[in-house]
């Protein structure tokens, strides 16, 4: 049996290993480290000795990670998430919070959450915010790839292993140019839509997902579609006639004010669901996220 030396790894090493896995290089790695790349190429050598295992191949030029490598990826996130822990909790004991909030959050939820991390940095300016935002798709596997605790959504995944709260409304709307041929219609059915052409999100999109849903349960599908990378192309696509698009309220309010944008008025109007924060059952959050999770549901 070949005998274990992971007891051998350093903070160090840790660290330079997360860097080159995240960025798929050792030259962008050592620069944002502020390392030579022989330094950086080294300490990935000395891992593969104290692991045993290949970490990193080249495969058509390109950094790739091996399946070992996506084991100790996993183990190095969750050691250095449970230090940061750590941290916090001795800053806790002091009377402090204190460390880092990180979350990610699916696109649409960016025209509301500014206001509530301002208000929530007001109440503890020692906390340093990461956000990323994202699709629905990638926000889940940052929470689920232990690359940040929290995750705002509006469609939690059926996934017994994540934890869901509601905290906000979140109405949809169907939105056309302002001289639509529909703009006079009340409580026009879903399924009179199909004649339209839509624009939609990419896959992975949470809106996307809702509208697959409304043409699912209409048991209908759009005569044509339109793909289009983000809640701002969608406005400007159905300000320019491109096509009509649901949207969540809280991304188009300024194009509705401005008489840029009108809302059809379909039956069951507005759409409404829930905005949720999501974290991992299993694992206790940071008094950080305990904090913000406070202050965002109560």
């Amino acid at each position: 049996m070949r005998p274990s030396y992971l007891h051998r790894i350093t903070l160090r090493q840790i660290e330079i290993y997360l860097a080159v896995s995240r960025l798929r290089s050792y030259s962008r790695a050592a620069e944002e480290l502020a390392l030579t790349q022989p330094a950086v190429s080294a300490q990935m050598r000395q891992l593969e000795q104290l692991t045993g295992e290949m970490l990193f191949e080249y495969r058509s030029k390109q950094l790739h990670i091996t399946r070992a490598g996506q084991a100790l990826e996993r183990a190095a996130r969750d050691m250095q998430q449970r230090l940061v822990g750590v941290e916090m909790e001795l800053a806790e004991l002091r009377g402090e919070i204190k460390g880092t909030l990180s979350i990610a959050i699916e696109s649409s939820a960016q025209y509301f959450m500014p206001e509530l991390l301002a208000g929530f940095s007001q109440q503890f300016p020692q906390v340093q915010i990461n956000l990323e935002v994202g699709n629905r798709a990638s926000a889940l596997k940052r929470l689920l790839d232990n690359r940040h605790e929290l995750v705002i959504t509006c469609s939690p995944p059926e996934d017994r292993s994540i934890q869901f709260t509601p905290f906000r409304e979140n109405q949809l709307i169907i939105v056309a140019w302002p001289d639509h041929p529909l703009r006079d219609h009340k409580g026009i059915p879903f399924a009179a839509l199909a004649k339209e052409t839509f624009l939609i999100r990419e896959p992975g999109s949470g809106t996307r997902l809702i509208l697959d849903e409304l043409f699912g349960q209409a048991a209908v599908q759009p005569k044509a579609t339109h793909q289009l990378g983000s809640s701002e192309a969608l406005i400007a696509g159905a300000r320019n006639r491109l096509g009509v698009a649901l949207l969540p309220i809280d991304s188009c309010a300024t194009e509705l004010a401005e008489k840029k944008l009108i809302t059809l008025n379909i039956a069951n109007h507005p759409i409404r669901r829930s905005w949720c924060i999501l974290h991992r059952r299993n694992q206790p959050l940071t008094p950080v996220c305990e904090q913000f999770k406070l202050l965002i549901t109560r």
